[in-house]
């Protein structure tokens, strides 16, 4: 009943209605003729709204409808048009796209482009071909962006061809598109050859495809460019020497550390830790006593991409870090990990800083063994950090923690068992409700009876009340 009035709320509503109703109906497929409805409303909110339902209903009927949009005047609708159509697909995608790509609407044509790069219809080649050759840029660089993706022998030769084009956005748009595909000797050489391109964002891209490539027989060239003109091009210079496994690669990396360019050296840093190689180890930890903040903040990130557990005092120590950023991120970082080491550490100083919650919430993260390292730091805490223990169990996700929490209302530990009390009580857990009515009566400590008493008599008086 309620969707259907729903139904007929968003059939019959204002433009200002359909904004809040459209995303409740989402996926709905009985609301399906309404959303269609929908993408034809003068707000183009809605529309794009509508665009969203539709994709998750899973309904390919909504295709064709869908299409219609993929030239709207308002580019959010337009994007959500082109992201709907590529989640649903359908039988009807192919030929739909296959005639918008020749389009005379230019927004139109470079969708239906994506669409066939996105899906790698072989049916396309043509059309993708076409538009390779088209005057408007933007043509141009949606097909070649869509090549890579059909398995083609002569969508490289197009791609090859178009990275020695007059234009700088082609040649551009080409080393982008040569970065997906299999990297094949003619490709390689391409790639390198750009690298002394005059234009800078041909420099840049093809940096970055020879990165993921991962082609050692670049490292030279790609060193030769940590001292380009452009920041950009020296930046991805290192990005992609992070992707190469070769000695001379890392070398090169560990000597970017001393740059006195910033940004080179916050990328080195990225870089190494990208490339996992504990040799990289010493040179990040080193980076974590700069006194930029930034610098410290980009190599605590490395540190955690790196994954070594030796690496975890360092990030644990970064949680006094006299900036808020770089403490965050460190109190982050240590939640995030799973091993018993970042564990230790969380636990050791949430014992010092109790009431301080961000340590509380990253203890609450899933990590293997965490819940029994929690439940065994409880024996023996005081009542403090036992409260900031068992707060962290009853934010975590976990399902054995409210089990945990439970078992610790019979701790032999007085201050477990008034947190593991208080948190029961405030969480309304109806399994525990026996156990809380025994404490009330039984429990050795005053301040756990009082605490249940209190928590019973309230129940009571609530229901009296009722």
């Amino acid at each position: 009943m309620a969707e259907a009035a729903l139904i007929d709320a968003l059939h019959s509503g204002t433009s200002a209605q359909r904004r809040s109703l459209v995303p409740i109906l989402s996926g709905r497929l009985a609301a399906r003729d309404e959303l269609v409805a929908c993408l034809r409303d003068e707000d183009p909110t809605v529309r794009a709204l509508s665009c969203d339902a539709l994709a998750h209903s899973s309904d390919t009927s909504a295709v064709p409808h869908i299409f219609a949009l993929l030239g709207d005047a308002d580019a959010r609708v337009a994007q959500a048009a082109l992201g709907a159509i590529q989640s649903l697909g359908s039988d009807q995608t192919k030929q739909l796209a296959l005639g918008a790509a020749r389009a005379s609407d230019v927004r139109v044509r470079r969708a239906a482009l994506r669409i066939i790069g996105y899906f790698g219809y072989p049916e396309g080649l043509e059309a993708l071909t076409e538009g390779c050759q088209a005057e408007d840029e933007r043509v141009r660089d949606a097909a070649l962006s869509g090549l890579p993706f059909v398995d083609d022998a002569r969508s490289i030769a197009l791609l090859l061809q178009a990275a020695r084009a007059d234009s700088a956005r082609t040649r551009t748009s080409a080393m982008r598109a040569l970065g997906h595909t299999t990297g094949e000797a003619s490709v390689l050489a391409q790639l390198r050859s750009a690298l002394t391109d005059r234009d800078a964002w041909v420099r840049y891209y093809a940096c970055q495809a020879l990165g993921r490539l991962h082609d050692d027989s670049a490292t030279e060239a790609l060193a030769g460019l940590l001292a380009d003109a452009s920041g950009q091009v020296r930046v991805a210079a290192v990005d992609a020497l992070a992707h190469l496994r070769g000695p001379r690669a890392f070398e090169v990396l560990s000597a970017a550390l001393t740059a006195e360019d910033p940004d080179l050296h916050r990328a080195a840093l990225v870089a190494l830790g990208i490339s996992k190689r504990r040799e990289a180890l010493p040179g990040v930890l080193a980076a974590l006593g700069s006194t930029d903040a930034a610098t410290r903040l980009v190599a605590l990130s490395a540190l955690s991409e790196l994954g070594f557990s030796d690496a975890v005092q360092a990030i644990a120590h970064a949680t006094n870090d006299p900036d808020e950023g770089v403490r965050v991120a460190a109190t982050g970082f240590l939640g995030a990990r799973s091993d018993a080491a970042a564990t230790d550490e969380l636990l050791g100083l949430l014992m010092k800083e109790p009431t301080r919650q961000p340590l509380i919430h990253a203890l609450a993260r899933p990590g293997a063994g965490r819940i029994d390292a929690i439940s065994a730091a409880l024996a023996g805490a005081d009542d403090a950090f036992a409260a900031a223990l068992v707060a962290s169990l009853s934010r975590s996700s976990a399902p054995e923690a409210r089990a945990a929490i439970r078992t610790a209302l019979h701790s032999r530990h007085d201050a477990a068992r008034r947190a593991a009390a208080s948190a029961l009580i405030a969480m309304q857990d109806l399994e525990s409700a026996s156990e809380l009515e025994r404490a009330a009566l039984n429990d050795p400590d005053a301040e756990v009876r009082r605490i249940c008493a209190a928590a019973l008599r309230s129940r009571v008086g609530a229901v009296s009340e009722a």
